[in-house]
């Protein structure tokens, strides 16, 4: 994707005349304001020359061209010009913001601080935009301070507590992320439980890789009590009870999330073939994946079933689970491929060979497992937060080829 370029619904803009087309309004209107405040105001020099109003024209030209560096020239014209014009300036340093000069960007921001006639509704605009400026720039702790320092100003500014929550959780800060979200749904009222669900997940997993399984188990059950369908927050739960050796108690919280949620059974199969337990417990695995068998599995499911049931030596169990795959998805290779080593282990190598055949005609463009139904991002790993669009939950299992 070009750095210029942003995807919204589905539809291409350009950064640069987006930017332009919301800037512009505002730019003019403050632009013409300023010019009449001028011209009334006999103590102040008369300004509105034919130099200053075409500089000024030329730079939204070039904005809306997409010519970013021309745009950068003509608004440093425009505030050599006319040094009072604030919108002038918040232009500029948006440009340079989208250029990549951040530094230029927020000295641009520090100018407009420093002013001591300019309102603070402006001076709050700067400073969120300093923000943006090193949010962007990667310094993501001032990013932090400076999107602190706006809502410590501003407490009802929503942006900013948006923008905040966003780098809270790009630097693992999952408890203050959870905080953020919680006023994130009072100031819009809506329904965002699903979003805390998820982040009090992601406090509960580096519990666990700490080994404090009490602390895990407890954001586990607040998680699943602010959104009981969350997937992930399921997952854990089992694998924590795992860790702590209650494993009925673990499969039989796996076992009720392939009943509710049978399209991410796998993940619960994939993670059940990693797991070695004592020979007492493996009665209890075999009778869990039995009757696992029995649901209404997709292919990536049978697939994954296939491997737990290879692992034990279930041999005849595996090779229905990876018919059934096949069934299913005739596309899957890893399903064909391994259905050909069962078959050569067995000694039928004509039935190995049918299948590697099969394999070649199958071959073609690799299809990715999950797919984001909001953007259409593709994926080979899940991943509970689309990178594309950034929303929580639509990335999903694909069904079948073209899903």
């Amino acid at each position: 994707m070009d750095a210029n370029t942003l995807h919204i619904g589905g539809i291409e803009f350009n950064i640069l005349a987006l930017l332009g087309i919301i800037a512009i309004l505002g730019l003019v209107i403050g632009y013409f304001l300023g010019k009449r405040k001028q011209f009334t105001d006999s103590s102040r020099r008369r300004s509105n020359s034919p130099e200053d109003y075409s500089v000024f024209f030329k730079g939204i030209q070039y904005i809306l061209a997409n010519e970013t560096d021309q745009a950068i020239e003509a608004f440093s014209r425009a505030v050599q010009v006319n040094s009072e014009t604030i919108e002038t300036y918040v232009t500029l340093g948006n440009l340079f913001r989208v250029k990549g000069e951040i530094d230029r960007a927020i000295r641009i921001r520090q100018t407009i601080l420093l002013r001591e006639k300019v309102d603070e509704r402006t001076k709050l605009q700067a400073l969120f935009d300093m923000g943006m400026d090193y949010k962007q720039g990667g310094f993501l702790q001032r990013a932090i301070s400076t999107f602190e320092e706006v809502i410590r100003r501003a407490p009802k500014r929503l942006d900013a507590h948006k923008e905040l929550e966003g780098l809270y959780e790009a630097t693992h800060d999952w408890q203050r992320a959870y905080e953020m979200q919680k006023e994130i749904g009072k100031l819009s009222n809506t329904n965002n439980q699903h979003i805390m669900a998820h982040l009090k997940t992601e406090q509960a997993k580096i519990e666990m890789e700490k080994g404090n399984l009490d602390s895990a188990n407890a954001h586990l059950k607040k998680a699943l009590s602010l959104d009981p369908t969350c997937v992930d927050a399921s997952l854990q739960l089992g694998s924590m009870y795992w860790l702590k050796n209650k494993k009925k108690k673990a499969l039989a919280t796996w076992k009720k999330l392939v009943k509710n949620n049978p399209r991410w059974a796998h993940l619960i199969l994939n993670r059940l073939e990693e797991q070695d337990g004592m020979p007492a417990d493996e009665a209890k695995i075999l009778e869990f994946l039995e009757k696992i068998a029995e649901e209404n599995l997709d292919a990536l499911a049978r697939l994954a079933l296939a491997r737990c049931f290879m692992k034990r030596d279930r041999r005849e169990q595996a090779l229905a689970s990876l018919r059934r795959a096949l069934e299913l998805k005739p596309d899957l290779g890893e399903a064909r491929k391994m259905l050909g080593e069962v078959l050569l282990e067995k000694g039928d190598e004509k039935g190995a060979l049918s299948e590697y055949r099969n394999l070649l005609d199958h071959l073609g463009p690799t299809t990715k497992s999950y797919r984001c139904q909001q953007c259409g991002l593709e994926s080979d790993k899940i991943v509970w937060k689309c990178p594309g669009c950034h929303n929580w939950d639509t990335v999903q299992p694909r069904k079948i080829v073209g899903d």
